[in-house]
């Protein structure tokens, strides 16, 4: 079985044990998955299988959609209700036209810190492993883009929003962000991711229907399209690993084709000009 499945992953579980799952429901080892959800969030994951676990590096360009609900007037350690409380403070309420204008103006390219309960490693280590420990370090800001920020809801001291934004982007550092722009503490206490590019969370399979085989496989063709294509005539070549020189491309990565499937990945030299096999994906 080789391909990718879309997957309903539910709050309460880490995005390791929805794969675990899916490989008792598929009798499949072979299984990885793309985009993190911590064990709050729930939602749309992708998830590899078979040879299609090779395509995972070249899936970190996704732009990812979320539903967010954050309550305002506390905060906790982790910026979610899973944390300890660590702050509260009077709600300093403000009208809807204020709050639009502050989530308007984090739209575009921004830097945020990720937050110390997070799976970025620092020094070869979690972050959260380290704030388990009451070790707090100093984290450097990363650039992200905030595509769409919309209020969806916005009653007393609760506010829902959608965000459509690039990966690496910390919905829950988004939330502390908005209070503190507010004048405000707040904590995130719901999430769901509802799109990964073009794919949204309705396509999802739930893990009884991969249990029962009725899912749909989407093919690694389909996946990497928003790379630029090569079809090829003859796959001996690239076989091979040798070295291609794709007149018309200009693009870092592209992806080599052959009868309708990927089955190479391809960065360009600029020293040269020619295109070397950066991984094999047949």
């Amino acid at each position: 079985m080789d391909g990718v499945v879309l997957v309903k992953k539910e709050s309460g579980i880490t995005s390791h044990d929805l794969v675990l799952q899916a490989r008792r429901a598929l009798n499949e080892q072979r299984i990885g998955h793309t985009g993190t959800l911590d064990p709050l969030a729930s939602g749309l994951m992708i998830l590899t299988i078979g040879k299609a676990t090779k395509i995972l590096p070249f899936l970190n360009h996704h732009s990812k959609e979320y539903i967010c609900k954050m309550q305002f007037g506390y905060a906790t350690d982790s910026l979610d209700i899973t944390g300890n409380l660590t702050e509260q403070k009077k709600f300093n309420h403000i009208s809807y036209k204020q709050l639009k204008a502050i989530l308007d103006g984090f739209i575009g390219n921004i830097s945020q810190i990720p937050p110390m309960y997070s799976a970025k490693k620092v020094n070869g280590r979690h972050l959260y492993s380290m704030a388990r420990e009451n070790t707090i370090i100093e984290r450097k800001p990363i650039n992200i883009t905030i595509y769409e920020l919309e209020i969806l809801e916005y009653i007393d001291d609760l506010l829902t929003f959608r965000v459509v934004c690039s990966t690496g982007t910390y919905v829950r550092s988004l939330v502390e962000d908005i209070a503190k722009k507010s004048n405000n503490l707040a904590t995130m206490i719901s999430l769901t991711r509802t799109k990964i590019d073009k794919y949204s969370l309705d396509k999802a399979n739930t893990i009884e229907m991969l249990k029962n085989g009725k899912y749909n496989l989407i093919s690694s063709y389909d996946l990497l399209s928003f790379y630029p294509y090569y079809q090829i005539e003859d796959p001996s070549d690239v076989y091979h690993g040798k070295r291609l020189m794709l007149d018309g491309y200009n693009q870092d990565i592209v992806m080599i084709t052959y009868n309708q499937e990927v089955i190479a990945a391809y960065q360009k030299n600029e020293t040269d000009g020619y295109y070397y096999s950066k991984r094999g994906l047949w």
